[in-house]
């Protein structure tokens, strides 16, 4: 009985599974990483350029503006509240998700998808009505 037939992988030859030239390989990857660095660089570089666009000075004398500090220490708080829930879901739902069948899966699996497919503020709407 052959490979194929017993439902084994077909090989790959010499070259591999890429047959691109090494260097378009290269210049794809390089041109990939450039693109992900200028959307996650480009917009923290804007919120620093604005927000430091008044002197060093006025930045850090936001700082000590009560609204500020209180919005900061709630911002934490939420954070630390959500990072725990977050992770105490996670665990549980993978878990449950990897290790059984049951009646609502597919759901639970589609609330778990929903924020990645749809946007958060969408969503949020979604639920809220």
């Amino acid at each position: 009985m052959s490979d194929a037939r017993a439902g084994a992988a077909p090989r790959a030859g010499a070259e591999g599974v890429a047959s691109e030239p090494a260097a378009l390989r290269a210049a794809l990857i390089g041109l990939t990483i450039a693109i992900l660095t200028l959307f996650m660089l480009l917009p923290l570089i804007v919120v620093f350029w604005q927000a430091l666009s008044k002197g060093y000075g006025a930045y850090f004398a936001a700082f000590a503006d009560p609204d500020a500090q209180a919005a900061i220490a709630l911002t934490l708080a939420v954070a630390a509240v959500a990072v725990t829930a977050n992770v105490a879901f996670g665990i549980v739902a993978a878990w449950a998700i990897g290790k059984f069948e049951f009646v609502g899966k597919n759901l639970l699996i589609t609330l778990i998808d929903l924020p990645l497919s749809v946007s958060p503020v969408v969503a949020g709407l979604v639920y809220v009505l």
